[in-house]
């Protein structure tokens, strides 16, 4: 077999004739290097000289059994976020950012199966056995003698001993660590992720094995890379949060074997993560009375409805340029708010220093928010505070009107318990409506900003 010589990236996977400085798919800079590429001719040879596939070995699913028996970790959150558990055989990517709690939850789950007895398989492609062990005597009193642990990073003997020992779960952590001999380049590259990524795939499907693959998010947001290893799993959860605040939110954002619109709110605590119960309440649990800039707003995550508290601060611009610091929502969503504020609702902010926050470490993305967050930088410019029983939400377009948004009963339910008495949502044919709750519908930014009681002082 002749194999020709080619440089691909190590971010993108992008392939090149010749060697170059930046890589023109992503453009990376020292990310192209040496590769090797099957000819054209020596494919079709390849595949020639393999046997075809026995009839009879056909698998006919009309004679399968549908229903599966899942894989229960009896870690209770995150068998309900898959949907009952883990399905034998499948592959689980678990995402995040470095220091977020990935390793940490997923010991609190090895540690709860093991203690039934079930073997668990935890391999150590970053940490040693050691330091492993410093985590989970942390986590917990003992360490039960079915978990047992692999210091390896080479993908066949991982695979090798799945196939041999067959244990109930396997963790491999993490992704970026696997090494296959016969690929070129350093473990973390695009090659020997792929690579190590599909070898433990096809050891699990053939063993029946759950496998939980750790992914770390790289500096540009990527999952295990430029989100190659996605539609290779069966599941992607991602983990995400602010190291420096104690919430974390668990998120699906692929489940072949469920639906994707489930997450779970934890709490970083001595003990691990523990699950919040009240996630609202805890995210308005230190909120300020009477505070200009700051509103309350309803968001769904996974389709449940999740209270949380806006803020936003501006000041005369002390410099040429004026700031903008956003954290917990996205700075160019910010920005275009900032201009509509300013040519369609008489608020201007352009030549104002503009700071946004998500209170409690979370990031929240979705366009419901968007009247709470122009509202709330409406009340910051003018000074003047919103009514503490004021909740508001819905999308803002580029005309300064107001869209509604999905599924408003929840939120307006969630406002209820919350104990919130007016709600600023855009008008709509259908008005929705429920008892103790005053709903004010508003048309246009302006309205809203004259509705929330705002005025110059």
């Amino acid at each position: 077999m002749k194999n020709e010589q080619i440089y691909a990236c190590a971010k993108c996977g992008a392939q090149f004739q010749k060697w170059s400085g930046r890589c023109t798919g992503c453009g990376a800079w020292g990310t192209i290097g040496e590769d090797a590429l099957e000819t054209e001719e020596a494919a079709p040879a390849r595949a020639l000289s393999k046997k075809p596939g026995n009839t009879n070995a056909f698998s006919d699913l009309t004679k399968e059994n549908g229903s599966v028996e899942r894989v229960k970790t009896l870690h209770a959150p995150f068998d309900a976020l898959l949907g009952g558990g883990l399905v034998p055989g499948s592959v689980t990517l678990f995402g995040g950012e470095p220091g977020i709690g990935k390793s940490t939850l997923l010991s609190q789950i090895a540690l709860t199966l093991s203690q039934t007895g079930q073997s668990v398989l935890y391999v150590t492609g970053e940490e040693s056995p050691s330091q492993v062990r410093l985590r989970l005597e942390r986590l917990a009193p003992a360490i039960p003698p079915s978990l047992r642990f692999l210091d390896r990073n080479d993908a066949e003997v991982i695979a090798a001993t799945i196939l041999k020992e067959k244990p109930a779960l396997v963790i491999a952590d993490s992704v970026q660590t696997l090494r296959v001999e016969s690929v070129s380049g350093e473990p973390g590259n695009i090659s020997q992720i792929k690579a190590g990524a599909s070898i433990l795939t096809e050891a699990a499907k053939k063993s029946g094995v759950p496998l939980v693959l750790v992914g770390q998010v790289t500096k540009d947001g990527d999952l295990a890379g430029p989100r190659l290893l996605e539609h290779l799993v069966d599941t992607v959860l991602m983990l995400e949060g602010d190291r420096s605040h104690a919430f974390r939110i668990l998120r699906v954002l692929k489940h072949r074997f469920g639906n994707t619109e489930e997450c779970s709110v934890f709490s970083m605590t001595e003990r691990g993560l523990e699950i919040v119960s009240d996630p609202s309440s805890a995210l308005l649990a230190d909120r300020p009375v009477q505070a200009s800039g700051t509103i309350v707003s309803c968001l769904l995550e996974g389709g449940h409805p999740l209270a949380c508290e806006l803020q936003a601060l501006i000041a005369p611009a002390g410099y040429g340029t004026p700031l903008r610091r956003v954290s917990g929502f996205d700075s160019n969503r910010v920005s275009l708010l900032l201009a509509v504020l300013g040519r369609r609702a008489g608020v201007p902010c352009a030549d104002m220093d503009v700071f946004f926050n998500v209170v409690g470490g979370i990031r929240v993305s979705e366009p419901g928010l968007d009247l709470a967050v122009a509202v709330a930088l409406a009340s910051a410019k003018y000074d003047c505070a919103v009514p503490d029983s004021i909740m508001a939400w819905g999308e803002v377009g580029l005309a300064g009107e107001l869209r509604p948004v999905s599924r408003p009963e929840a939120r307006l339910k969630e406002a209820k318990r919350l104990g919130f008495k007016t709600v600023i949502v855009p008008k709509q044919k259908k008005q929705v409506s429920l008892d103790g709750i005053e709903i004010r519908a508003c048309s246009t930014l302006r309205e809203a900003i004259q509705t929330a009681g705002l005025k110059k002082s």
